[in-house]
């Protein structure tokens, strides 16, 4: 089996030789490339080399290529902080009055937001150049729920939740991050990802409740998850922190990958997966970043058994989130060798 076809297995649930590994590395490939974060994340023939580079050094069977949270935000106009060091921030929400969200449309120089077509270069350049052989996933930033939350402010989102009189607005912000979301994960399946995937964070309990969830994002999720389905690719989820609580809803979505941190229940998650979806995760970030290498190898043992064992299918071994740009390549080396 090569890379992509072993991935295509565990996600489909099939025999695997071994399992699969992916690297969330976006970070490390913005440290590697000396080139600074500001203007890394808006290079994405730098981000292909890098993806490619950093590949070549260990050998994972998933590239997830992103450039941050910020991509989408900024194509619809929020105002982005980038930095020399470290991934670029949205300065400020869009909205500023619950009146103004019946008035929010797809820019019409979406396409041409930096990030946004950065990170659709790089997923084209990684297309050509790997073909079949590497797992591509287009991170396609946001989910509907977050991404509503950096253009409306957390803070404002949280508190109109409550009030009956602005539900349908929220709703039609929702409704409106979903479009968004879909054109472009559709557009990253156009450039060649074979899989793309959604960070919705702030839709988990560690944010809000199981309830809310199911009321405010779910239904959400669902629409991006069709649509990628529709356009014939493929769709992981991630939601950090402790997701153990709505691991039953988020199984139920359909989403072919579900990424979970290390605070998530494993076995349960594992449990709830089983003939569902496949699972991605989930070594903790810090632990690779400082870690020995004893401690990772403990950790990672306990995983893959805890998966179902090296040749377990529906699991694939990473990260639970992002990597730090300065994690040891030693350290990264001891997860990819474990697959």
């Amino acid at each position: 089996m090569n890379s992509y076809e072993r991935s295509m297995a565990a996600i489909h649930m099939k025999p695997v030789d071994r399992m699969p590994t992916d690297l969330h590395n976006f970070l490390m490939c913005a440290e590697a490339s000396g080139m600074g974060y500001d203007r890394f994340v808006k290079d994405g023939k730098a981000m292909a080399e890098m993806q490619i580079k950093l590949w070549k050094e260990f050998g994972q069977d998933m590239l997830l290529v992103e450039n941050g949270t910020a991509a989408l935000a900024e194509a619809l106009g929020c105002p982005v902080v980038y930095r020399k060091a470290g991934p670029p921030a949205v300065h400020a929400p869009l909205l500023t009055d619950p009146g103004e969200i019946r008035n929010l449309r797809i820019p019409e120089d979406f396409w041409e937001s930096p990030m946004v077509k950065a990170n659709i270069e790089a997923v084209r350049r990684l297309g050509e150049y790997f073909g079949d052989q590497v797992f591509v996933m287009g991170r396609g930033d946001q989910g509907p729920f977050s991404l509503a939350s950096l253009l409306y402010g957390m803070e404002k989102l949280l508190i109109d939740l409550m009030d009956e009189d602005l539900e349908e607005d929220i709703q039609d912000l929702l409704a409106f991050c979903t479009r968004a979301c879909i054109l472009y994960e559709e557009k990253l399946l156009e450039a060649g990802a074979h899989g793309t995937s959604m960070g919705d964070s702030t839709a988990g309990p560690d944010v809000i409740s199981p309830a809310m969830y199911e009321t405010f994002a779910m239904p959400w999720e669902k629409q991006v998850i069709d649509a990628v389905h529709k356009a014939g690719g493929l769709i992981s989820l991630h939601i950090c922190g402790n997701a153990t609580s709505i691991m039953p809803q988020m199984c139920s979505l359909g989403a072919d990958i579900l990424e979970i941190d290390e605070k998530t229940d494993l076995k349960k998650a594992v449990e709830e997966a089983r003939g569902k979806c496949a699972l991605l995760g989930q070594i903790s970030p810090l632990l690779l970043r400082r870690g020995t290498k004893e401690q990772i190898e403990k950790a990672l043992a306990w995983t893959v058994a805890a998966a179902g064992g090296r040749e377990a299918t529906g699991f694939i071994l990473g990260p639970g989130c992002g990597l730090a740009g300065d994690t040891p390549g030693e350290n990264v080396r001891i997860l990819t060798r474990v697959g």
